[in-house]
């Protein structure tokens, strides 16, 4: 009895510092994000490298979470699709930055946005 209580006390820990994790790289991107739209509005190369940053580390922090524990869906494999296809859209989206081409890093930074949308509609089943 006392061996069964530990281990779900430990399985309800786990799954709260998932969803803590979740969390706190849902409010990065969100940080990200917004210094992004920032740096264009501003005209702040600055601004949108220092955003794009923020959204690139919080991205890699789902490499290391296992989704399942927070996907109440069969669609693990699709969240872990978008998180590579969220990594390629980042890795463009600076190359365009880095090279001063803003037009193409607004069509960058869309794509990146079309990502959190499509993994937001499978979280909380938009």
């Amino acid at each position: 009895m006392k061996k069964t209580l530990v281990a779900l006390l430990a399985c309800s820990a786990l799954s709260l510092a998932n969803e803590t994790t979740i969390n706190a790289t849902m409010q990065l991107m969100h940080q990200g994000m917004n210094q992004i739209n920032t740096g264009f509005m501003l005209n702040s190369k600055e601004d949108i490298k220092q955003g794009l940053s923020t959204v690139e580390n919080a991205n890699e922090i789902f490499t290391h979470v296992d989704v399942a524990a927070f996907i109440k869906s069969n669609k693990v494999t699709v969240a872990k699709n978008i998180n590579e296809n969220l990594t390629a859209e980042l890795k463009s989206f600076r190359k365009a930055v880095d090279a001063s081409q803003y037009t193409e890093a607004t069509n960058e930074y869309a794509k990146v946005l079309n990502q959190c949308v499509a993994c937001h509609t499978i979280i909380r089943g938009w």
